[in-house]
């Protein structure tokens, strides 16, 4: 424990919800958090909710000085009988690890391995990890990557986290015939191997794949506010009559689930790619071009909100 108490502690936990019971599960893992931010060691703490077709279950990082205070942290009372409440919503039991923290280059997406090594298969499976290792680094985009013994287990259990510059690439890899020789190879070595991709949330809407890192998210928050406020306003209108053949919660979920497809297969790719300029500010970047891409944002709210107000019911 105490070299990694020196560096630190983050655990990274994986919960699939049951479908239906999100937003109450939601409510405990904040309160989960609250309860962390109190708690001696605390770094710091954050949700990942799930995103369709990339990671199929909340993932809740958190950090702590030690090993130590960690372990406080995890017996507390307080927070066992938290656990036990979101326990009784998940479709399996949630996935727990442990490792020390790392200085972390930057990157847009990462995928986090676990694997869970068979007895007297330790060597044959550190010598496979290095030469996948190998492999990776030779793929287009490849950033880096970390690789961690997670702390009290009954069997040995491996991290392996790798980076690449852009979901495409990161892809490229999982899916390239390389890789898939090494899984094979792995197979007999491990018990199981758990995939998860990390992500911000927001990368199918932005072209983020000639990056060393994504837009940074305040940018990325506006430009989503500008498609957004206009869609929702007419989409609203448009579809006034099924707020009237249904009641309001299945109004809302029929007109937003609309609004993210039309904005996601209609509008983000073509308007992020207008928007690209004052996403991602090269070397040449100056006051003009900052004013120019947000004029283009203040536009666009300032004529929905005009046209709404004049023309609107």
């Amino acid at each position: 424990m105490e070299a990694f108490d020196a560096a630190g502690i983050t655990g990274i936990v994986w919960r699939r919800v049951v479908p239906g019971k999100e937003e109450q599960a939601e409510g405990v893992m904040r309160a989960i958090m609250m309860l962390s931010r109190q708690a001696e060691g605390y770094l710091g703490s954050e949700i990942f909710p799930p995103i369709p077709g990339i990671q199929d279950a909340y993932v809740v990082l958190y950090r702590f000085n030690s090993g130590t205070q960690l372990r406080q942290w995890l017996a507390s009372a307080r927070r066992q009988e938290l656990v036990l409440e979101i326990d009784a919503l998940l479709v399996e039991p949630g996935v727990q690890f442990f490792f020390s923290h790392g200085r972390q280059p930057a990157g847009s997406a990462s995928s986090v391995f676990a694997y869970r090594i068979r007895q007297d298969k330790e060597a044959e499976f550190l010598d496979w990890r290095r030469r996948i290792l190998e492999a990776a680094r030779t793929f287009q985009g490849f950033l880096g990557t970390e690789s961690f013994d997670t702390l009290d287990g009954k069997e040995p259990e491996f991290i392996v986290v790798v980076r690449f510059d852009s979901r495409v690439n990161l892809d490229a890899w999982l899916e390239s015939k390389v890789r898939k020789e090494f899984i094979k190879e792995v197979r007999p070595l491990v018990h199981h191997v758990t995939l998860r991709r990390i992500s911000s949330g927001f990368e199918g809407w932005f072209d983020i794949s000639q990056d060393t890192a994504p837009p940074p998210r305040w940018r990325q928050a506006l430009v989503i506010l500008s498609a957004l406020f206009p869609v929702i306003l007419i989409m609203r209108q448009l579809l006034s009559p099924i707020f009237l053949m249904f009641p309001l919660p299945v109004a809302f979920l029929i007109l937003l689930t609309l609004d993210m497809a039309f904005l996601t297969y209609v509008v983000m790719p073509h308007y992020s790619r207008l928007m690209g300029f004052w996403l991602k500010p090269g070397a040449d970047f100056t006051w003009r071009l900052e004013v120019a891409g947000s004029a283009i944002i203040t536009g666009l709210i300032g004529l929905t909100l005009a046209g709404f107000l004049v023309f609107g019911n």
